[in-house]
């Protein structure tokens, strides 16, 4: 019994640790050697692996029980035993398994769920080989069951915008409370629809070292939110990056090796893509490029927090004024950072689609590329044009209205 009590501790902290694990760990365990890949191998098909868990767990636990059916009766028979033993002894054995089998175990793997995945990885591999002729049945039967007992079941419809913006509305009674919920979904919502050129840092304002990262570049002021950028020896472009805030004291000294690779994203993809692809990679830093390859700013994982939270992107091109000055009849002139959907307001138009469209940013959707000084674009009956690039990346733009125009424009 002690040895079943073993073995179903095993799978039950086996199932706890395996299915905790995140990205970022998978992806260490791929580095860790012959026992890392093995377990994270298992996690490649985690509806196999579960079955093969759970049905271990259940044919231990059945000869467990088993074994303390057997021995309880025996005690009931044995003289000097006695019917309140066998109460006593069976009790004792249902606690003993829920505790040292279910509860410890579990409670410990998900704790360092990566650490014990190294020492679980290959035994639970040779554990699913073992049944694996009889996975297949063990599915068919799951099946069987589900049809017989649910035929009309039909996974759950994914859930809308529209749902998370109502439950935020109807979750709390402060009104100040549920003012800045409101703003923060919202914020989250429009990263589907916002592109990245609109929350990154221009390249304008961005100061870039040479590989390899030299400690000595900590002496020296560090502006923003504390991130390094890199190019290559004699290059221009950012190729890596390091958020020295969340290094080390041990770090400090060997900064070269604490510099990680960016990852390269469209001016023309929305934030939440560049964000996903942040969390899948484990990165910090995403350099923005152009049609042509060249790197025009870079999305920082601060950046993105930044603005979910707070509502103000501390790097939006431009700014985010809404001032609008009337040049002349028909002609206006407001700065790039402004919002498209408040200028739409003002000027009796369609508004844009998303919650956090700039005028820069609606050219850019316009004419499929980052304005810049020249460009110009129709949005309806309003010529839009951009009239000056400034140093610091922000541009001064001309709305010209249809009526004020002269025949040949």
């Amino acid at each position: 019994m002690a040895i079943l009590i073993v073995l179903s501790a095993f799978f039950s902290g086996s199932e706890a640790a395996m299915f905790s694990l995140r990205a970022r760990e998978r992806r260490a365990l791929c580095r860790g050697g012959v026992a890392g890949r093995a377990a994270n191998a298992l996690l490649d098909d985690p509806e196999r692996l579960l079955s093969a868990i759970l049905f271990w767990n259940l044919l231990i636990n059945m000869l467990y029980f088993g074994i303390a059916s057997i021995v309880g009766g025996r005690l009931e028979q044995a003289e000097g035993g006695g019917r309140a033993s066998a109460i006593v002894f069976t009790i004792a054995s249902l606690l003993t398994i829920i505790f040292c089998s279910e509860m410890l175990p579990k409670s410990l793997a998900v704790v360092s769920p990566l650490r014990l995945a190294y020492f679980i990885g290959p035994p639970l591999s040779l554990s699913v080989k073992v049944i694996s002729p009889l996975l297949p049945i063990i599915s068919m039967a799951n099946l069987f069951a589900r049809r017989l007992v649910w035929p009309g079941f039909q996974p759950e419809a994914d859930l809308e915008l529209s749902d998370i913006e109502r439950a935020v509305d109807l979750g709390t009674g402060d009104a100040a409370l549920a003012a800045r919920e409101r703003g923060m979904m919202q914020q989250l919502i429009g990263i589907s629809d916002t592109r990245v050129g609109e929350w990154m840092r221009p390249r304008s304002q961005l100061r870039i070292y040479n590989l390899p990262a030299d400690p000595a570049i900590l002496k020296e002021p560090i502006f923003g939110d504390g991130t390094l950028l890199f190019a290559e020896p004699g290059g221009e472009e950012v190729v890596a990056a390091v958020s020295v805030r969340r290094l080390r004291p041990s770090q400090i000294d060997n900064l070269a090796d604490s510099v990680e690779p960016v990852l390269y994203v469209p001016w023309s993809a929305t934030v939440s893509y560049a964000l996903d692809l942040l969390l899948q990679h484990d990165r910090f830093v995403a350099a923005v490029v152009n049609e042509y390859g060249e790197t025009i700013g870079v999305l920082t994982m601060d950046d993105v927090m930044q603005q979910l939270l707070s509502g103000h992107a501390r790097h939006r091109t431009g700014g985010s004024s809404r001032q609008l000055k009337q040049i002349g009849p028909g002609v206006l002139q407001v700065s790039g950072g402004t919002s498209a959907r408040w200028l739409a307001k003002q000027l009796e138009l369609t508004r844009p689609e998303g919650r956090n469209v700039t005028v820069a940013g609606l050219m850019q959707r316009l004419n499929e590329r980052v304005p810049r000084a020249g460009d110009v674009c129709t949005w309806e009956s309003y010529q839009v044009e951009v009239l000056e690039e400034h140093d610091d990346g922000s541009l001064t733009i001309e709305l010209r209205h249809s009526s004020s125009m002269e025949p040949d424009q």
